[in-house]
């Protein structure tokens, strides 16, 4: 009944990150484009920049208003041909106009640092970041690898969005594990998430994990964040009910301060191996 912190995860990260950079000398360089009108995109994209930064990777926004379609495929096309430039991301969602797939496969698959084309040597950064909790879980309950943690255990993943959800699921298939996704269609959810020994929430529905539905020892991460006013005030919500899971979980990682900072992380770490790439180290 222990909450991890995904900010302590993060941060030990980012120190071995920072010290490869200097050791290897690395001049990573990371694009990042803005070209929509959600009001959470510039707070994700703020948060971006400021971690790239203070690890020391130079980062820089390329900005786009609805109108500015060609300019922003022609600055893709000048980012994707600059040698100097290790990474591309362009931040979910775009203009409601525009299909954020088909800007995204304009993008070197080898800058793809977000991990979303098929091509990309990248995985997907919220899937790393769940990885990276996963792991902080095992060494916890003292395990040496994620895997052996995770043997036998029934996984459970809410949602199956495209930057959350869908790549979790894909990664632990990937590495071998079987996992029961849970979508708006699915019937009995309750009883099935109550089922799982590791439930990963993915869906930014307030509360939708808590006391009716999570077994009692289970290990539970929050991905998913909403948004809400309250007097007037817009303030963030994520997908479990901390009081509750709280006297319920063996351990856990909300949204809100959790996996958040760690998704950030798990973006800089690919920029870095980009950059190692590129400079052959």
């Amino acid at each position: 009944m222990t909450k991890v912190s995904g900010r302590k995860v993060a941060e030990a990260i980012l120190k071995k990150l920072e010290a490869e950079i200097k050791r290897k000398n690395l001049k990573p360089k990371l694009a990042i484009i803005l070209a929509g009108d959600d009001p959470s995109s510039r707070i994700y994209v703020s948060n971006k920049l400021k971690a790239a930064n203070g690890l020391g990777i130079q980062a820089k926004l390329y900005e786009f208003s609805s109108v500015e379609k060609e300019k922003l495929l022609n600055t893709l096309q000048r980012l994707n041909k600059d040698s100097s430039v290790n990474g591309i991301i362009i931040q979910y969602p775009t203009f409601k106009t525009w299909d954020f797939d088909e800007i995204v496969a304009k993008i070197d698959p080898k800058k793809d640092v977000d991990g979303f084309l098929s091509e990309s040597p990248y995985t997907e950064a919220t899937a790393l970041a769940i990885w990276e909790m996963l792991t902080a879980f095992s060494l916890l309950s003292g395990f040496r690898k994620t895997e052996e943690f995770l043997k036998d255990k029934k996984i459970v993943v809410l949602g199956r969005g495209k930057t959350a959800g869908g790549p979790i699921t894909r990664l632990l298939k990937k590495r071998g594990f079987e996992v029961e996704s849970i979508v708006k269609e699915t019937k009995n959810p309750k009883a099935k998430i109550k089922n799982g020994d590791i439930v990963i929430s993915a869906t930014g529905v307030k509360n939708i994990v808590n006391k009716s539905n999570l077994k009692r020892g289970a290990y539970l991460v929050g991905v998913g964040v909403g948004k809400e006013t309250v007097d007037g005030k817009a303030r963030f919500f994520g997908d479990i009910n901390e009081e509750e899971v709280s006297k319920i979980a063996k351990l856990y990682c909300p949204t809100i301060g959790g996996i958040g900072p760690l998704t950030i992380v798990s973006l800089l770490k690919n920029v870095v191996s980009a950059a190692r790439v590129t400079n052959g180290r």
